[in-house]
C-alpha cells in the first residue's frame, strides 16, 4: 500500500479535520512517513478518529498530536497548527499544569484524570478562562513500553459559568425587605453578593437617582478602591435614557481606580456594562448598575444575558425596597393621622364636656325646682332639650371610650360587683320603652349568679356599659315579640346573652357587623339614628375584661349576641351596690324612649305630612308648625307616609332622609311618581351638611332642603311659602278645570240653541235672526232661559220624528 492509500486508509472521513490530516506532510514531522509508523499508532488512530466525542492522541516522546474532527473547535485559533504539533508547544499556557499529569501517564504511573480544571487558555486571542475534565490514558507499544497517550476531554466551560451564575441570581434572589429596607439597603446587599462572584463580577458599583436633584449618587460599591468612581457621565446618560452602555478601556481611563484579585487571575478590568435599574411603577430608571467583565471572558451574548439578568434581580429587590419604604412612609404618616385624630377627638371630646355641664346643670336645676310652676309645654320643652343634652353627653363617652380602644388604652378597673342586681338595673332601663313599643322584656338569671353575697370582681362601668349597648341595639331593631337577656356561669366565666325576635342580620353582615363604623344598610328598625360604634365599642370593652363577643342570627327572625368574660367570684356579706353611673342609664333609657311609635294620624286630608323617626324630634317639629295654625299629620316611617298620602293627599310633606327601613329620598321618589301627589311640595330635612348632599336631595325631586340644626323662624319661613305656592298653584289648576268646564258647557249650549234655530226656520220659513227672537220671546214670555227652550224644541221636534210603539192587538 503506498503512502497516499495509507493516509486515506487512516484518515477516512468527509470532515475538515480529517482532509487536514490527510492534506499534513508527515514525512517532515518527528512520526516520518505514514507507511512507517507502527500498527499500534495506526491502531490508535483507528479508534480516535471515528469516535464522536472529543478525543486527542499524543505519540511519540514528543507527544505529537493526532486528533478527531469532535476536538477541533476546542482548539479555537490554534488549528490548524495544532495538527501534529508537540503538545508542549501547541498548549504552553497551560502545560505548567498539563505537563506533570502527561509526564505521570508517560512514565507508567498509570491514567490519571482531572475534573472541571481551571485552565486559562489563549485559544481565541486573549487569555480565557475555560474548564475542563479529561483523562491521561497511556498506550502501550508491542515491546510493553508506551508509545503515547489517549486524551478523552470534555469542555466543561458553558457548564461551570452557568451553573456559577446561577448560583449569583439565587443570591440575588434571597434578597428580601426583612434585609433590604431601604433602597439604599437592596443595592448594598445586591453589591455584597456580587462580592462573592467576582470571577464573573469582578467589580461593581450601584447608583441610585437623587429623587431632588435627578443626579445619580453612588451608593454602593466593590472591586474599586474607597471612593472611586467609573465615568459618571456615562452612568448619568444611561439614568436618563434606560439604555445599557459599554464602556471600554477603563484601566487606562480611570488609572489606580480598580483593584484586582478574587476572580479568576490578576488582569486588570478593561471593560464594564453599565445597565439601568428599573423599578416597576417609575417611567424612569431608578439607579444604574455598573458590572466588571471578566478580562478572562469575552463580552458574548452568554454574558450579556447574565449581566441582563443581575441586573433584574437587583431591580426586583430595588422595587421591593422602594415599596416598603414607601408603604412604611405611608404606615408612618397613617400613624401620625392616627394619633392627630386620637389627639382631636380627645380634645374636642373633653372640650364638650364643658359646655354639656352647662347644659344639664341648669335645665336639671329647673326641671327639679321649678318644673311644678312651669307651664306644660316649657317644661316639656325644657325635658326635650335635657334628653339631648344627656344624649350628647353619652355619645361623647362612647367616643372618648373609642379614641381609648383605638391607642389600646382601653383598661379594665376590676371590683367586686353584684353582677345579677347591676344587670337587672341597667335592663330595667329600657322596660317603658320596650312596654311602649308592644316588646315583652324576659331577664333571667341563674341562681349561681344571683347567690346572696356572691360578688364578681370586674370593671362595673364596663359592665353596664355592654350590658346597656346590648339592650339599646335589641331595642331599636325589635318591632314586636320579645327581647330575652340571660345571665349565667359557665366553666368559670359569666356569660351574657341578650336575644331578640327583630330584625336580624343578613348573612354577608355577619363578618363586619362589629366592625367600628359598620351599620347594615337598609335595616328597617325603630330609626336611622345612631353611629355605627356601639357593637365595636361591646367588643372592645369585653376584650379589655379578657373576654369575647359572639352573634347569631336569622335575617327576619331575630339575632342573639352573647359576651364571655372570665369570671372571678369573691363572696362578701358587706353592702351589694352596683356603682354604675345612673346618668349613662338615663342617656340610654332616653334615647331608647325616642323610637316610640308615632301616635295614629286622623284619615283627612290637606295639611302638613310630617316624617320623623325620633319622637322628641317629632314633637319638637309637630309643636312649631302647629303653633302657625297648620294642620299637622306626624309619622315615623316611609311606608305609614306613603300610605296616609294615598288616602289623603297633604298640602306639604315635610321628611327627614334618614330613616328606618327605606329613606326619605326613596319616599321621594315614590311620590313623584304618583299622581296627584307629584305636585305636592316635599321639604328634606336632614343631619349631613354640604352641597353634595343637597344637590342628591334636588336632584331626587325636592322643593327645598333644610340642614340640621336648623333655627325655627327660617324652618317656618319656609314652609310657609311653599304652602303658599302650593295653593296658588293648586288654585290656578282649579279655575283651568272650571273654565274648561265653562267653555265645555257653552259649546254645548251653543250647539242645542243652533239646532232650534235651524228647525224653526225650516218649520215657519223664516230668517235666522226671526226665529232666535221668536226663542227669547218664549224665554222671556215663561221666565226660562233661552237654552231650556231650544232644548225643548229640539227635543219636541225629535219625538214626532220617532215612530209610536203598536199597542196590543192592532
Amino acid at each position: 500500500m503506498d503512502a497516499s492509500d495509507r493516509l486515506r486508509s487512516l484518515f477516512d472521513g468527509p470532515d475538515r479535520t480529517a482532509a487536514a490530516l490527510r492534506a499534513t506532510d508527515w514525512s517532515r514531522t518527528p512520526l516520518g512517513p505514514v507507511e512507517t509508523w507502527s500498527d499500534e499508532l495506526c491502531a490508535a488512530i483507528r479508534t480516535v478518529l471515528p469516535s464522536r466525542i472529543p478525543m486527542l492522541l499524543w505519540w511519540g516522546p514528543q507527544l505529537l498530536q493526532i486528533f478527531n474532527d469532535a476536538y477541533t473547535p476546542l482548539l479555537g485559533d490554534k488549528y490548524p497548527d495544532a495538527i501534529g504539533q508537540p503538545a508542549a508547544e501547541c498548549w504552553r499556557e497551560i502545560w505548567a499544569e498539563l505537563g506533570p499529569l502527561a509526564e505521570t501517564a508517560m512514565s507508567g504511573e498509570g491514567a490519571t484524570y482531572a475534573e472541571n480544571l481551571l485552565l486559562l487558555m489563549r485559544r481565541h486571542g486573549y487569555l480565557e478562562e475555560t474548564y475542563w475534565t479529561f483523562s491521561y490514558s497511556p498506550v502501550r507499544a508491542a515491546d510493553g513500553t508506551i508509545a503515547g497517550i489517549f486524551v478523552a476531554t470534555a469542555d466543561e466551560t458553558e457548564r461551570v459559568l452557568s451553573d456559577r451564575r446561577m448560583e449569583t441570581l439565587r443570591g440575588l434572589g434571597t434578597l428580601s425587605t426583612a434585609v433590604a429596607q431601604t433602597a439604599s439597603d437592596a443595592c448594598r446587599g445586591a453589591v455584597e453578593v456580587l462580592a462573592r462572584s467576582r470571577a464573573d463580577v469582578p467589580l461593581a458599583l450601584a447608583y441610585l437617582r437623587n429623587e431632588e436633584s435627578g443626579e445619580p449618587a453612588l451608593v454602593a460599591s466593590m472591586g474599586v478602591r474607597e471612593g472611586g468612581e467609573i465615568a459618571r457621565d456615562v452612568v448619568a446618560r444611561v439614568l436618563d435614557t434606560g439604555e445599557t452602555a459599554v464602556l471600554d478601556d477603563i484601566a487606562a481611563r480611570f488609572p489606580g481606580v480598580h483593584v484586582p484579585g478574587g476572580g479568576s487571575g490578576d488582569a486588570p478590568v478593561d471593560r464594564t456594562l453599565v445597565v439601568p435599574l428599573l423599578a416597576f411603577g417609575r417611567s424612569r430608571p431608578a439607579g444604574v448598575l455598573v458590572l466588571g467583565v471578566s478580562p478572562y471572558r469575552a463580552l458574548d451574548l452568554q454574558y450579556r444575558v447574565f449581566a441582563e439578568l443581575v441586573a433584574g434581580q437587583v431591580s426586583t429587590a430595588l422595587t421591593d425596597a422602594l415599596a416598603y419604604e414607601a408603604e412604611r412612609a405611608r404606615a408612618a404618616a397613617l400613624a401620625e393621622l392616627d394619633a392627630a385624630k386620637t389627639r382631636f377627638f380627645e380634645n374636642v371630646s373633653h372640650e364638650f364636656r364643658t359646655p354639656l355641664t352647662l347644659l344639664l346643670g341648669p335645665l336639671e336645676t329647673v326641671l327639679d325646682q321649678h318644673g311644678d310652676r312651669l307651664p306644660a309645654p316649657a317644661r316639656e320643652a325644657l325635658a326635650t332639650a335635657h334628653r339631648a343634652a344627656l344624649r350628647l353627653q353619652r355619645l361623647v363617652d362612647t367616643l372618648l371610650d373609642v379614641v381609648r380602644a383605638e391607642a389600646d388604652e382601653l383598661y379594665a378597673r376590676p371590683e367586686p360587683t353584684n353582677v345579677a342586681h347591676l344587670t337587672e338595673d341597667c335592663v330595667s332601663m329600657f322596660r317603658s320603652a320596650a312596654e311602649t313599643a308592644g316588646v315583652e322584656l324576659i331577664v333571667e338569671i341563674s341562681d349561681e349568679v344571683r347567690a346572696t353575697g356572691r360578688m364578681v370582681v370586674l370593671d362595673r362601668e364596663m359592665w353596664a356599659k355592654i350590658v346597656l349597648n346590648l339592650m339599646s341595639n335589641a331595642v331599636k331593631f325589635t318591632d314586636s315579640g320579645s327581647i330575652t337577656v340571660i345571665l349565667s356561669s359557665e366553666s368559670g366565666r359569666l356569660v351574657l346573652a341578650v336575644a331578640d325576635t327583630g330584625v336580624g342580620i343578613p348573612p354577608g353582615e355577619l363578618g363586619p357587623i362589629f366592625d367600628r363604623f359598620h351599620q347594615v344598610a337598609g335595616t328597617s328598625g325603630r330609626s336611622r339614628e345612631g353611629t355605627g360604634i356601639g357593637l365595636s365599642l361591646v367588643r372592645d370593652l369585653a376584650a379589655a375584661m379578657g373576654g369575647t363577643v359572639e352573634v347569631t342570627s336569622i335575617e327576619g327572625a331575630g339575632s342573639t349576641f352573647t359576651v364571655s368574660v372570665p369570671e372571678k367570684v369573691q363572696h362578701a356579706a358587706g353592702p351589694e351596690g352596683d356603682g354604675h353611673r345612673p346618668e349613662l342609664a338615663k342617656a340610654f333609657a332616653g334615647e331608647a324612649a325616642q323610637w316610640r311609635p308615632a301616635a295614629p294620624v286622623p284619615d283627612e286630608p290637606g295639611g302638613i305630612l310630617l316624617v320623623e323617626d325620633n319622637a322628641d324630634m317629632r314633637d319638637y317639629l309637630t309643636r312649631v308648625l302647629a303653633e302657625q295654625g297648620w294642620p299637622v299629620r306626624a309619622v315615623g316611617d316611609a311606608d305609614a307616609a306613603m300610605a296616609h298620602a294615598r288616602a289623603n293627599r297633604p298640602e306639604l310633606i315635610l321628611s327627614d332622609v334618614m330613616l328606618p327601613g327605606r329613606d326619605g329620598l326613596a319616599l321621594l321618589r315614590e311620590i313623584r311618581a304618583v299622581e296627584p301627589l307629584n305636585r305636592v311640595p316635599v321639604v328634606l330635612l336632614t343631619a349631613r351638611a354640604g352641597a353634595e348632599s343637597a344637590v342628591d336631595g334636588l336632584r331626587a325631586g325636592a322643593d327645598d332642603y333644610v340642614v340640621k340644626p336648623f333655627h325655627r323662624d327660617e324652618l317656618i319661613s319656609r314652609v310657609r311659602s311653599h304652602l303658599e305656592l302650593f295653593r296658588l298653584r293648586e288654585q290656578v289648576v282649579a279655575d283651568n278645570e272650571r273654565e274648561a268646564v265653562t267653555l265645555r258647557g257653552a259649546l254645548d249650549s251653543r250647539s242645542t240653541v243652533s239646532q232650534a234655530v235651524g228647525l224653526l226656520m225650516a218649520t215657519h220659513r223664516c230668517a235666522a235672526d226671526t226665529a232666535f227672537q221668536q226663542l227669547v220671546a218664549v224665554s222671556q214670555a215663561t221666565n226660562r232661559k233661552v237654552r231650556d227652550i231650544a232644548a225643548t224644541v229640539v227635543a219636541d221636534f225629535t219625538a214626532e220624528l220617532t215612530p209610536s210603539e203598536p199597542t196590543a192587538g192592532a
